[in-house]
């Protein structure tokens, strides 16, 4: 038999919130789905873990379960978000025009 050991991350600390996810989404039952370049991993967090990342600097709710890493996006505009380069390759999000303005801003300053 082939034994591979794997380094599967399986909790919410073993991310790098601030440079590995471009945002997050909450589920039921304490279910985050984190997104990444290229993965995207559900994690089921307890209470306290889910209040402690909602409350993460750097990351905007731009809906009442998603939650987006300012600091990695590319571009904004057109009721859209995108966090990589060209849009072949990036993740995109679709924004209100209230959240796009707050966003553009947020972009300026950071």
């Amino acid at each position: 038999m082939l034994s591979v050991a794997l380094n599967e991350r399986t909790m919410c600390e073993d991310f790098d919130l601030e440079q590995e996810i471009l945002f997050y989404k909450i589920g039921t039952e304490g279910l985050v789905s984190f997104h990444g370049n290229n993965f995207s991993r559900k994690v089921q967090l307890s209470q306290s873990e889910l209040k402690q990342l909602t409350r993460t600097k750097g990351y905007f709710a731009i809906s009442s379960n998603c939650y987006i890493n300012v600091s990695r996006i590319r571009s904004i505009g057109s009721g859209a978000i995108s966090f990589g380069g060209d849009l072949t390759s990036s993740k995109i999000l679709a924004v209100s025009r209230r959240n796009e303005l707050k966003l553009k801003q947020l972009h300026q300053i950071s």
